[in-house]
């Protein structure tokens, strides 16, 4: 037990206990607060993660059992026993009046074993925990009710190792303002200033992983004039020398009054002393470090093995010399492949340092030791100590050597020598691949974080006109700070007391390789407290022609017009070497030291496709994707195996290469006079319709609905990707910043009993890597089943989170859009980007084009060409590995993947995606019937989700498909023993659940029944599955802001709404949505050879044929009547799955 007295009136500290999720939100350490049953009143459950488990011991849940406001008693219990605890109740009573005197206490029965780790567990809780849990509360109150809150952000120039390594060490003080020592007992320190000051603070929580600190001191009148106060800091890497660090305060003045009279003087002396961080970490210079003793590198046997790995990173030689210097934990800011690097005690950075560090992908445990730094010369030398599990060979004299050498006045040559001795000679190959790929990933993560200048900017800030107030009735102190992506910002003078302002200034400012926008923000001089924002502007660098002044008048975010002249002049660029043209021209620059072995990896793939195609041809064999050298630590080699060389076979028709040539050469004609249709434009949006001319129709109706949220909805059902929404049965699946919206009168709980509640879940977007300049999110979207009049329906928006952090997560909603249209809109245009990438790599590319493609290997392996399920089979693999083959060396290719300036994710993201989400893969469950029981869907409809026609015509067409193999399996195998026997048919699973990686499919078939699920399977996969995820792509790609693949900004915070501009802004330059349309007009080029051309059994099982053909073409015929009936409604028709439109194999 444990009872503290409360600076505020009892009513206001309860006040908290109104809503128990809500509460849960403010506990320092919970994470991941879901409501599992009730609706936060008595009885109800939540469900969380505890830090200082690290989520090893899994999830706790707590039940609400009493919340008396007679009492002001509030009581939890755990719900059920975990690996912590048998059983836990805390009870929180509330007494007094102006002021309260809070009492909690905690019964536990523990389940830890251990027992020194159960003292620790009980002493935690009585020294720190009680005590923690009211101030939780209390911080909460303060902030959310008395208003005594306020952020700063800054950003140090320095690593956020290092500044963490200070401000994170509770006993250190040096980062505190005027602070001269300070004594630590337990969680609490006395912290001594100058002049005979001091002040006493306790710890409140510190999260490692996070850089999260937080400590709180109260009854300070004399030094902090606070009854109460808690700083809050949060550590964000911008780049290895930069932090930007969040300090959330919180206040109760020691004097009653106003709060907001007290923050006006308050808030500066805080800022102050924050900023002080700045001028003591932001100064460091590597000179500053000891320097090496100038005695010379030592000796050391050189192995009889070496590995070389050299690339360039372009960045001055001393600037990238001072990233890597760091032999510790900085690594990890460029060097991704490892985890916990450490130097180990006494912790100096000096010659004879070791550091331990794990591998991310195997959990190998490895130390090195510094052996030799020559900062002049900018050498480096260490060696391999010992690994955990050691290697399957020995491995002695471990030596490498790191050299980087100036190349030019911005390009650093960057080079790896090791040299080393090993046991067997046979394994020098693989170790020497392992260690390149490790080399290459630290030059390419030294290179992301350097941008090469290729130009400057001429800025002339002119003048600006109607700028908003935000004082009120008085004129603003504007000025301007420009910056170009993360390069220095730079000011204009300020001009005093107007709203229209002149500055006339010019600025030089470089441009680099990744330069996409530069951004104006206007300030408004404060001389009491921090600066205000008046506005911002971008503006995109596409616009601009390099040799040519622009002047431009930018609508400003906030109101008002900024006039500015903008100069870009590029640098020439060098002439290359003959031989080196191809690989330096490319558009990834950390590719260029790699690109020549991918290149020749491709070159012999094609010399062996051209020797087939001459000779006797080539075989149908499985082979595994390589590891990108760019990206050793992505496990490509875990996809599904690709037909690779492509037999002669496979190749193209010239009929289809013809199409395929057609189709690009009537998009090029489309494209004719599109800069005359460009000047043309007058709404915001009719940029994007330009690409419609010639041979593009427009979707005229979606171009005139998407924005609407009945549009944003029936996408969902019928439009290109269907496969996310989700019956939400579960209100655990809820967000708890969520839970509180209503649909029609009702909450989400009632909503979700009348079974009218679904949700979208962005989980999948949760492990991707981000790229610079791109920005998505993992959304949650809830929907429901709004009732209309007559006994009608419609899918409606509920809300959507597209945030999943610590605490508050804002929640945008149909009511947000009448005070914030413009950020309303592109919130939705977040969750359909999101949507975008997860339906193009998950659900295209990989659940079809890759999944199916070991299938058609092994049918040609295994199965002669008169086995009954080879006949049935074939047609529908008709052009499979073809167009798989092309894709590899076009979407998804090793040099440079068209998908990678696309799509929000780049390439390797969307793999990685995939990679995540293969693992979990089975084919049986995702079959047709099974993958919409899972979602909660049924033939029956029993969800009540009308115009849903996805499900509606898969079933009958599931249905037909399964009724045709039934058949023929019932004329080719009269019992399940005859099955069993097939010992070709067993050899073709095998192939396909072992070699081929395609998880959940049978290893063996035994019976028919299991032999026609699996073959329905997988013709409706590579027919209908694949006919209705990528048709669609030109009706709800080709008009970009109605499903970009990526933004270039994230949601802006704050209480002012969007312009329309910068939401115009966000999407995607024009070259890159140019690609977009492309693609999809390319994709969704109509197949020949639809479902109702399948003659697979018309001359072995001629009445087998006949009835397939015949319910195919009745099937057609009712979708048809069926569409017909909705244009006349002035309704979208959906086509993707009419039997005549179903192409019969993924052959596009």
């Amino acid at each position: 037990t444990h009872t503290e007295d409360m600076p505020v009136s009892a009513d206001v500290y309860w006040s908290a206990f109104r809503n128990f999720v809500k509460l849960q939100l403010q506990f320092e350490g919970h994470e991941n607060v879901r409501l599992r049953k009730g609706f936060g009143l008595v009885g109800s459950v939540v469900s969380f993660y505890y830090d200082p488990t690290d989520l090893s011991e899994g999830q706790r849940e707590m039940k609400l059992v009493e919340n008396d406001d007679s009492t002001k008693t509030w009581r939890v219990e755990e719900a059920t026993p975990n690996d912590l605890y048998k059983s836990y109740e805390m009870t929180i009573k509330v007494e007094g009046t102006t002021t309260a005197k809070v009492t909690i206490s905690v019964r536990f029965v523990s389940a830890i074993k251990d027992p020194a780790t159960r003292r620790q567990d009980i002493a935690y809780h009585m020294v720190h925990l009680l005590g923690a849990r009211i101030r939780d509360i209390l911080n909460y109150v303060v902030r959310e009710k008395v208003g005594g809150k306020h952020r700063f952000e800054l950003e140090v120039d320095c690593s956020r190792e290092k500044l963490w390594g200070t401000v994170g060490n509770f006993s250190d003080v040096s980062w505190i303002r005027e602070a001269t020592h300070t004594v630590v007992k337990g969680i609490y320190r006395t912290i001594y200033f100058t002049k005979d000051r001091s002040m006493e603070v306790r710890l409140a929580w510190a999260d490692t992983s996070d850089y999260l600190f937080v400590y709180e001191g109260d009854n300070s009148p004399d030094f902090l004039h606070c009854k109460y106060y808690r700083g809050r800091l949060q550590f964000f890497a911008v780049n290895p020398n930069k932090v930007k660090v969040t300090y959330d305060s919180t206040f109760l003045p020691a004097k009653d009054g106003p709060v907001d009279e007290f923050a006006k003087w308050f808030v500066p002396s805080i800022g102050t002393r924050i900023n002080w961080l700045k001028d003591a970490f932001g100064g460091s210079k590597p000179s500053a470090q000891v320097p090496t003793p100038a005695t010379g590198p030592p000796a050391f046997k050189k192995g009889a093995y070496s590995t070389v790995a050299r690339g360039i990173v372009r960045g001055p030689l001393e600037d990238v010399w001072k990233v890597f210097r760091p032999f510790g934990r900085d690594c990890m800011e460029y060097w991704k492949i490892y985890d916990n690097m450490e130097i180990e005690d006494p912790g100096n950075d000096v010659v004879g340092c070791i550091r331990s560090f794990v591998t991310s992908k195997t959990k190998r445990k490895i130390k090195e030791r510094l052996e030799w730094r020559d900062d002049d010369k900018r050498v480096e030398i260490y060696s391999l100590l010992s690994m955990e599990p050691g290697p399957p060979v020995a491995m002695t004299n471990v030596y490498t050597t790191v050299t980087m050498t100036e190349v030019g006045e911005k390009e650093t040559e960057v080079k790896f020598e090791c040299t080393f001795d090993v046991s067997v000679s046979f394994a020098v190959s693989r170790i020497q691949d392992n260690q390149k790929g490790a080399y290459m990933a630290c030059i390419n993560g030294l290179q992301q974080l350097f941008h090469s200048e290729v130009g400057t900017l001429e800025v002339v800030v002119g003048s600006a006109s109607d700028l908003a107030r935000t004082d009120g009735w008085f004129n603003a102190d504007p000025y301007v700070v420009l910056a170009v992506n993360d390069g220095k910002p730079v000011s204009t003078k300020v001009c005093r007391a107007t709203q229209s302002p002149i500055w006339d200034e010019r600025f030089s400012m470089s441009v680099t390789s990744r330069t996409r926008n530069i951004v104006f923000t206007i300030m408004d001089r404060d001389t009491v407290g921090q600066d205000d924002i008046m506005g911002t502007a971008n503006v995109n660098m596409d616009e601009l022609t390099s040799g040519k002044e622009k002047k431009m008048a930018l609508d400003v975010q906030g109101g008002g017009t900024l006039n500015v002249r903008l100069y870009l002049k590029m640098h020439d660029q060098p002439k290359e070497p003959e031989g080196e043209k191809l690989i330096t021209s490319l558009a990834i620059p950390f590719l260029a030291p790699v690109a020549q072995s991918e290149l020749d990896a491709i070159r012999n793939e094609f010399t062996n496709l051209i020797m087939s195609f001459l000779g006797k041809g080539q075989k149908y064999e499985l082979s595994y994707m390589t590891r990108l050298r760019t990206h050793p630590d992505v496990a490509l080699e875990e996809m599904p195996a690709a037909c690779v060389p492509m037999p002669t076979a496979e190749m193209f028709t010239p009929l289809k290469a013809g199409r395929l040539m057609q189709r690009l050469m009537e998009f090029l004609g489309s494209q004719a006079q599109i800069m005359v249709r460009l000047a043309q434009v007058k709404g915001i949006w009719d940029p994007w319709k330009a690409n419609f001319s010639g041979y593009l129709p427009a979707n005229e109706k979606l171009i005139e609905e998407w924005q609407k949220d009945e549009e944003f909805c029936r996408q969902y059902l019928q439009g290109i990707n269907p496969m996310l929404i989700t019956v939400c049965k579960d209100q655990s699946q809820i967000p708890a910043e969520m839970l509180e919206l209503v649909g029609q009168g009702k909450t989400t709980q009632q909503l979700m009993e009348e079974n009218r509640l679904f949700i979208v879940d962005y989980a999948p977007m949760l492990g991707v890597p981000a790229t610079p300049g791109k920005f998505f999110y993992a959304p949650i979207v809830l929907m429901y089943r709004e009732e209309l009049s007559g006994g009608k329906s419609r899918l409606s928006l509920l809300g959507i989170q597209l945030t999943r952090k610590k605490g508050q997560n804002e929640v945008y909603t149909p009511e947000t859009a009448k005070t914030q249209p413009n950020k309303y809109m592109f919130a939705k245009m977040h969750v359909v980007s999101a949507d975008n990438n997860v339906h193009q790599f998950l659900y295209h590319l990989g659940y079809t084009h890759l999944a199916m493609e070991p299938i058609a290997v092994s049918l040609h392996t295994h199965l002669p060409p008169d086995h009954p399920i080879h006949r049935l089979l074939l047609p529908h693999f008709k052009d499979t590995i073809g167009i798989n083959y092309l894709a590899r060396h076009s979407l998804v290719s090793r040099i440079f993947p068209i998908t990678d300036p696309m799509f929000a994710t780049s390439t390797v993201g969307g793999l990685v995606m995939f990679l995540n989400e293969w693992r979990k893969y089975n084919f049986m469950d995702m079959s047709f019937p099974e993958e919409l029981k899972r979602r909660g869907f049924d033939e029956a409809g029993s969800d009540g989700l009308k115009n849903y026609f996805y499900r509606d015509d898969g079933f009958k067409l599931w249905n037909t498909y399964k009724t045709y193999v039934t058949g023929m399996v019932n004329k080719a195998y009269a019992t399940d023993a005859a099955v069993a026997a097939d010992q070709a048919l067993q050899r073709f699973c095998h192939m396909i659940e072992g070699p081929g990686q395609l998880h959940g499919f049978p290893k063996g078939i035994r019976t028919k029944q299991l032999l026609i699920d699996c073959l329905t399977n997988i013709i409706f996969n590579v027919s209908a599955q694949h006919s209705a995820i990528n048709f669609p792509q030109y009706d709800y790609y080709s008009f970009i802001p109605n499903r970009p693949a990526q933004l270039s900004i994230p949601m802006p915070d704050g209480p002012n709404d969007m312009t329309e501009s910068a939401v115009l802004e966000a999407l995607p330059p024009p070259q890159f949505t140019a690609l977009q349309v492309l693609l999809s007009y390319m994709l969704s080029m109509p197949s020949q050879t639809a479902i109702t051309g399948v003659e697979a059994m018309k001359e072995v099982y001629p009445e087998v044929h006949q009835q397939f053909n015949k319910q195919l073409l009745d099937l057609s015929k009712d979708i048809k009547a069926r569409n017909e009936k909705l244009k006349k409604e002035g309704k979208v028709a959906y086509t993707y799955l009419d039997p005549e439109n179903v192409a019969m194999s993924i052959d596009i």
